[in-house]
């Protein structure tokens, strides 16, 4: 991943989680992120909300020099955009008829009707 792309999502994956207190598996992805750039600047910098490009910019410096980082917080950024991907459903009528089930890999019950009889 480019590394300007990088840092650019890794700032607005951490200041996502800065403003979600909710749990679920995108918040805890979002919480990765946060964790991991928190524990890499503790000391050096706060991550707050107001400042995203002095994140960046730190993001950037940082990666620059060690591979190993930007590594880590591309494994967790590719991560956090899997589940991302993967986390939309919706269903859109009481009886469950009309399901929209976006990028899902598996099954969904009442995906596939086929031909089927009812009684």
């Amino acid at each position: 991943m480019e590394l300007t792309v990088l840092a650019l999502q890794a700032v607005n994956i951490a200041l996502y989680a800065l403003d979600k207190a909710s749990g679920g598996v995108l918040e805890k992805a979002g919480a990765d992120v946060l964790g991991f750039l928190s524990k890499r600047f503790q000391g050096k910098l706060q991550i707050e909300t107001s400042e995203p490009k002095l994140l960046e910019a730190a993001i950037l410096s940082e990666a620059e020099w060690d591979r190993k980082f930007q590594e880590d917080l591309e494994r967790l950024v590719t991560h956090y955009q899997q589940v991302q991907n993967t986390s939309h459903v919706s269903q859109s009528t009481e009886s469950g008829v009309n399901i929209n089930v976006d990028k899902n890999s598996g099954t969904v019950v009442g995906q596939q009707v086929g031909q089927q009889f009812f009684r």
